[in-house]
């Protein structure tokens, strides 16, 4: 018994085996990390993708019959538990023998991360604040991944910004009288520009 999965790509060529820790959560978690480090992906580099990913798994969940790498074809893919992700540089892009329908995010994007990071060695470690900036990013790229009060809250963050930005441009219009640049003055007339020195 355990909580399998393998993580693949299109290529199908590598498999990493999770026994424990293979749901969504977990898995989509330790691949936002990898993005967040700015790791090459397995689509991009087949050798340093797969090794980076396994370093990230292996460090966070420690133990020594937690993770394994295989060729594809010779993994148990369609293991009854989570099945096969399939991604696409660091995001699952599809899913192979799913069984059951993912669980939104029990938690913040926010705190996986941290988790993970707190998990791998003392100077590879990031600070607080890069990770706090990727999980807001993450978390308006993925509003699909959040529990309904979540994605309420991140849309409210969305709008607020957009306000925010749409405020500061308001404030930087420049009249469309008279605009004055180093000695040129532009005179605008129904719409078209004309200038004189």
């Amino acid at each position: 018994m355990g909580d399998r999965a393998v993580i693949s790509n299109n290529a199908k060529n590598l498999g990493v085996y999770l026994h424990w820790n293979g749901y969504r959560e977990f898995v989509e978690s330790v691949l936002a990390y990898c993005d967040l480090k700015q790791y090459r992906s397995p689509d991009s580099d087949d050798e340093y993708g797969w090794a980076r990913l396994c370093q990230v798994i292996g460090n966070t969940l420690g133990g020594t019959l937690s993770l394994g790498v295989g060729r594809y074809e010779r993994m148990d893919t369609d293991n009854y538990d989570n099945g096969t992700y399939i991604i696409e540089g660091w995001n699952i892009k599809d899913r192979l023998y799913k069984h059951y329908a993912d669980n939104k995010r029990e938690y913040s994007i926010l705190e996986a991360l941290k988790q993970i990071n707190e998990r791998q060695p003392k100077e590879e470690q990031l600070k607080e604040e890069e990770i706090e900036i990727y999980a807001k990013n993450w978390e308006e790229k993925h509003l699909d991944r959040l529990k309904h009060e979540d994605r309420i809250a991140v849309e409210m963050r969305i709008k607020e910004s957009q306000e925010t930005k749409t405020d500061t441009i308001k404030e930087q219009e420049i009249p469309y009288e008279i605009l004055e640049k180093t000695g040129t003055i532009y005179k605008f007339n129904k719409g078209d520009d004309e200038y004189r020195r």
